[in-house]
């Protein structure tokens, strides 16, 4: 097993730094549109909040390994079907593996992080928004200097844990031919057959990636003074 992990541990720590990089530009996303969606669940037009909470139940209620296909298989296939030349150029970057990956994770991400964004604005007494309000300020200014500030802070340790599963998720863009750290292990099973290794290594490298960010973000916490900030 050491003469294993030595030969084949370069290739499965390239694997787990496009795992780790799918990761953080997927979550960028996710953040972007959890931002957006959180507000537009909380906004007072109804047809708003329906159309972000249909966001929300579709893109939880579908599994990521079918999200990825339909992203990297089913858009440029429909548009190849419609023959419309505007849908085929706008699609084209779909062909590229790990952008498909990163919006599909980015989209289904995406979902969970509008609720935890949202379930943190509304943790923050509403008498702060009104006494905003009540000096002049618009809602707008209002959520972007007092409120967002706070429901962030709060909202950062389950963002961290959804990161963890974000991470951990990219192991099903292997299926879609994306080199990360599951797609490097099956290539060294079927090189070598020796198949307990090569999964088990990847185990180990997922493992560690866990426990670092675990590490990471408890000390980020500390520094915050958030309640989970004490977890081991």
């Amino acid at each position: 097993m050491i003469d294993f992990l030595v030969a084949y541990s370069p290739l499965y720590l390239k694997g787990a730094l496009v795992g780790l990089s799918l990761t953080v530009f997927a979550m960028i996303g996710a953040l972007l549109i959890g931002l957006l969606v959180a507000l537009g669940r909380l906004s007072r037009r109804t047809p708003l909040r329906l159309l972000c909470l249909c966001y929300v139940t579709l893109f939880r209620g579908v599994p990521p390994l079918v999200l990825l296909y339909l992203v990297y298989f089913g858009l440029p296939a429909w548009a190849s079907q419609a023959g419309s030349p505007v849908l085929i150029k706008l699609l084209s970057p779909l062909d590229n593996r790990l952008f498909a990956a990163t919006l599909a994770f980015a989209v289904n991400a995406g979902a969970y992080t509008a609720e935890i964004i949202r379930a943190s604005i509304t943790s923050i007494h509403s008498e702060q928004l009104e006494a905003a309000r009540s000096i002049g300020m618009t809602y707008p200014q209002a959520m972007r200097r007092i409120i967002l500030p706070q429901a962030l802070r709060v909202a950062f340790p389950p963002l961290c844990n959804e990161f963890i599963i974000v991470l951990k998720g990219t192991s099903l863009a292997s299926v879609i031919g994306v080199t990360e750290l599951m797609r490097n292990a099956q290539m060294v099973a079927s090189a070598t057959f020796l198949n307990l290794q090569a999964y088990l290594l990847a185990a180990l490298f997922y493992v560690v990636m866990v426990i670092v960010l675990q590490i990471a973000s408890s000390a980020i916490e500390r520094r915050l003074g958030l309640p989970g900030g004490s977890r081991s």
